[in-house]
């Protein structure tokens, strides 16, 4: 999942850590740019999309390998 604001992907890292899932937050830059505001912030966790949905809400896209 990513997020443009920490916060969120804080929060939604939390939650599914509560939730009893492996999860980290990484804070990636976007290629080529050397602007401190070009950055995303990663929520990555082995937990499959379905047990994700009622954690992080509808509204978060979630993506899959």
């Amino acid at each position: 999942m990513h997020f443009e604001d920490e916060d969120e992907a804080v929060k939604a890292a939390e939650a599914i850590d509560a939730a009893g899932h492996e999860v980290a937050l990484i804070k990636e830059r976007f290629a080529g740019e050397d602007d401190d505001e070009a950055i995303d912030f990663v929520v990555a966790t082995p937990a499959e999309p379905d047990v994700l949905r009622p954690v992080v809400g509808e509204d978060t896209f979630i993506e899959t390998d």
